[in-house]
């Protein structure tokens, strides 16, 4: 895969991280170290996994860096899940978020499952 920012689950996550960042800057000031900083973290994570894949000529390098990116998205799914039991800010961005993070994760386990099996390339 020459250019990842074809990847329609790069675009994806791309957008969905910059709404990350827009969903927390109103979380609690103590949450900065904490869930702020931790979604931020991740959803950074998600793309720049994605494009570091996208370029490795190894399919097993690949498919393992695909799956950091899998990895990524369900935390963030999982931190979405404790802000809006906490009620933080932009309660109804992050489960909308949470969702989002839901069908990029299907993406990347649909771009994981092409590489499976064969890993000589």
């Amino acid at each position: 895969m020459q250019d990842f920012r074809k990847l329609k689950v790069w675009q994806r996550a791309q957008d969905a991280c910059v709404r990350i960042y827009r969903a927390t800057a109103d979380y609690p000031i103590d949450e900065r170290y904490g869930l702020t900083s931790q979604l931020r973290r991740a959803g950074v994570s998600v793309g720049a996994n994605l494009a570091e894949g996208a370029k490795r000529s190894s399919k097993a390098d690949k498919r393992r860096l695909w799956e950091v990116a899998l990895g990524s998205a369900a935390e963030i799914m999982s931190e979405l899940d404790v802000a809006v039991r906490l009620r933080y800010p932009n309660n109804e961005e992050g489960v909308k978020l949470a969702r989002e993070y839901d069908e990029i994760a299907a993406m990347l386990n649909g771009l994981i499952d092409c590489l499976k099996g064969d890993d000589k390339k």
